[in-house]
C-alpha cells in the first residue's frame, strides 16, 4: 500500500516514514524545523551565489574608466566632442580668439602665393562644435541679457526646452547669414577684415580649386601641379606634376629601368619629363587602366603619392603584392612592351591606351596582390573623394598607416560636413582613433573579480535549473534525486519509519 503514489499524503509519507502528527509533538516540532531548513537551503543558496556575484562584479567594475558601462555616443557626438576638446586643450584664451586667429591664419598669403582657401572653409564650418552649440547660443544672445544670467535660466529648463532655445537661436544667425549672402554661413561671426579676404580669395583662386577637383574626373590633356595649392605637398615630394595620361607611365617607367640598369633606347629618343624611380607611383600610374578600378580613385592616390602624404609598406603590398626580391622587376618586365615604343606614345599618349591595358593586365597576372582588397580600397578611397574633395583626400592621406584605417576614415568623412581638414589641424593623427570602440571594462588587475563573478552567476543559473528539472522529472514519476534521498533519510530518523 505504501508504494502507490498518493497526492494527498503527507511530504513524510512519502519516503516511508511516519506521518508527523502520529509521531508526538516533539518529533513533529523536529520534523517541521528540518523541513523548514531544508525547504529553504537551495534558494539561499542561489541568493548567496546571486549576490556573491554581484558583489564580485562590483568590486572588479568600480574601478572602470569613467563612462566605460554607458552607451558608447554616437560617431557624429564623438567628432563634436574631439573638436570641442582640441580647442580647448591647444589654447589658454577664448576659444572664439582662436577661430578668428585660425581664420586670419589661413587667409593670408602662403608659399604658393595665395591663401588657404580650404582650410578657411573647414574652420569656418567647425565653429558651432569648436565652441560648442550652447556657449554659441549664449554669445550671440550676449546683447539681451548677460550670457553668465542666461546661462543660469538656460541650466534650470528642462533639456528638451534648452534644446530648441540653442537650436532657434543658431537656426536664425544661419538665416541672416544666408540673407547677407555669407558662405559659410558661420563667417558671420569673422571680423569684416576676415569677411572681405575670404570673399576677394573665393573670387581669385575658387575657380582654381573647382578645376583641380574637375580634373581628377575628367583630367584631359593638362598636367596638374600640386605646389600650385597651397599646403598639399610636404617635404617628401619630389616630383609634384602628375600628367594626365600614358605619358606619366611612360616617365616613370623608363626611370624605373634606368635605376635597374636596364637601356631603353625609345625612353633615350622621348626623353620624358624627369621623375625619381618610384614603383608604387608607377603602379599606381599603369592602374589607371585597370578596368576593375575607378580612374578618379587611382588619380588620387596617384596625387597623394606624389605630394608626400600617401606612405607605408602597406601600399606598396597593397599594389605591388608580397615583399620579393624581384618585385619590382615584375613590373618592369610587365611595362617593357610599352616602354619598347616610348618614343611614339610619349608624343601620342591615346596611342598607348591598348598597350598600357595589356601591361596591366600582365602585371596583375604576375603581381599576386589582393585583387578584391586592392579594389575595394580604392573604391572607399573614392568615396571620402565624393564626401570631401579630393583635395582634402589628399591633405588627410598622411593619417592612413594601415590599409583599415581608410575604413574609419570613410565614416568619419561621411559626418564631418566640410570639417574634416579643420579636424585634422586640430587631431592630428588621433582623427582616425575616434572610430574605435573601448574594448575595456577593467583593469588587468581586477579580471579576476570578472571571471569569479561570472562562474558564480553560471553556478546559480544552474543550481535553478536543476531544481526546475529534478522536479519535474520527480512529478512525472522519476527516481528521486540525492537530495531527496537525503531528506528521506532524515525523515525517516526523526519520525521513525512505518512499521
Amino acid at each position: 500500500m505504501w508504494a502507490q503514489t498518493d497526492r494527498s499524503r503527507t511530504y513524510s509519507e512519502r519516503y516511508g516514514a511516519r506521518s508527523p502528527w502520529l509521531s508526538g509533538p516533539v518529533r513533529a516540532g523536529a520534523y517541521l524545523v528540518w523541513r523548514g531548513v531544508f525547504a529553504s537551503l537551495r534558494p539561499l543558496l542561489f541568493l548567496g551565489l546571486l549576490i556573491a556575484a554581484a558583489w564580485i562584479a562590483y568590486r572588479g567594475l568600480e574601478t572602470a574608466p569613467d563612462g566605460a558601462l554607458q552607451f558608447s555616443k554616437s560617431l557624429s557626438d564623438q567628432f563634436d566632442a574631439a573638436l570641442y576638446e582640441a580647442a580647448r586643450s591647444a589654447s589658454a584664451g577664448p576659444v572664439l580668439t582662436r577661430w578668428n586667429a585660425e581664420l586670419t591664419h589661413s587667409l593670408r598669403p602662403g608659399p604658393t602665393g595665395g591663401p588657404d582657401l580650404l582650410r578657411a572653409q573647414s574652420f569656418a564650418a567647425s565653429l558651432p562644435a569648436m565652441m560648442g552649440e550652447e556657449a554659441l547660443a549664449l554669445h550671440l544672445m550676449r546683447h539681451e541679457r548677460r550670457p553668465d544670467m542666461m546661462q543660469v535660466d538656460l541650466v534650470a529648463m528642462p533639456v528638451w526646452r534648452r534644446s530648441q532655445i540653442v537650436t532657434g537661436v543658431l537656426r536664425a544667425r544661419s538665416d541672416d547669414a544666408h540673407r547677407l549672402g555669407i558662405d559659410p554661413v558661420w563667417l558671420i561671426e569673422s571680423s569684416p577684415d576676415v569677411q572681405h579676404r575670404y570673399a576677394r580669395a573665393q573670387r581669385l583662386y575658387g575657380a582654381s580649386l573647382q578645376a583641380a577637383e574637375h580634373w581628377f574626373v575628367r583630367p584631359g590633356s593638362q598636367a596638374l601641379n600640386l605646389e600650385a595649392f597651397a599646403d598639399l605637398t610636404t617635404a617628401q615630394a619630389t616630383d609634384p606634376v602628375i600628367l594626365p595620361d600614358a605619358r606619366e607611365v611612360i616617365a616613370l617607367g623608363c626611370a624605373l629601368a634606368r635605376i635597374h640598369g636596364q637601356t631603353v633606347p625609345a625612353c633615350t629618343r622621348a626623353r620624358p619629363a624627369p621623375v625619381s624611380a618610384d614603383p608604387v607611383r608607377t603602379a599606381l600610374a599603369l592602374s589607371v587602366y585597370d578596368p576593375e578600378l575607378e580612374a578618379s580613385a587611382v588619380r588620387l592616390a596617384l596625387a597623394a603619392r606624389a605630394a608626400g602624404r600617401l606612405e607605408g609598406d602597406w601600399l606598396e603590398a597593397l599594389l605591388l603584392g608580397q615583399a620579393v626580391p624581384e618585385r619590382d622587376l615584375r613590373l618592369l618586365t610587365a611595362l617593357m612592351p610599352v616602354l619598347a615604343e616610348a618614343d611614339r606614345y610619349y608624343a601620342q599618349p591615346e596611342a598607348c591606351a591598348e598597350a598600357c591595358r595589356r601591361a596591366m593586365a600582365e602585371f596583375a597576372t604576375r603581381a599576386g596582390y589582393d585583387g578584391d582588397a586592392r579594389r575595394d580600397w580604392f573604391a572607399a578611397y573614392d568615396q571620402v573623394r565624393r564626401q570631401d574633395g579630393a583635395l582634402v583626400t589628399i591633405r588627410v592621406s598622411d593619417i592612413l598607416t594601415e590599409a583599415d584605417s581608410l575604413k574609419a576614415l570613410v565614416r568619419i568623412s561621411a559626418i564631418s560636413e566640410g570639417r574634416l581638414l579643420a579636424a585634422r589641424v586640430l587631431l592630428g593623427r588621433e582623427l582616425t582613433e575616434l572610430d574605435g570602440a573601448d574594448t575595456y571594462f577593467w583593469r588587468a588587475a581586477e579580471r579576476l573579480n570578472i571571471i569569479l563573478a561570472g562562474a558564480l552567476a553560471s553556478l546559480a543559473l544552474l543550481l535553478l535549473g536543476i531544481v526546475l528539472i529534478s522536479g519535474r522529472f520527480r512529478r512525472s514519476g522519476g527516481a528521486p534525486g540525492a537530495f531527496e534521498r537525503f531528506d528521506g533519510q532524515v525523515s525517516r530518523l526523526i519520525l521513525g519509519r512505518n512499521i
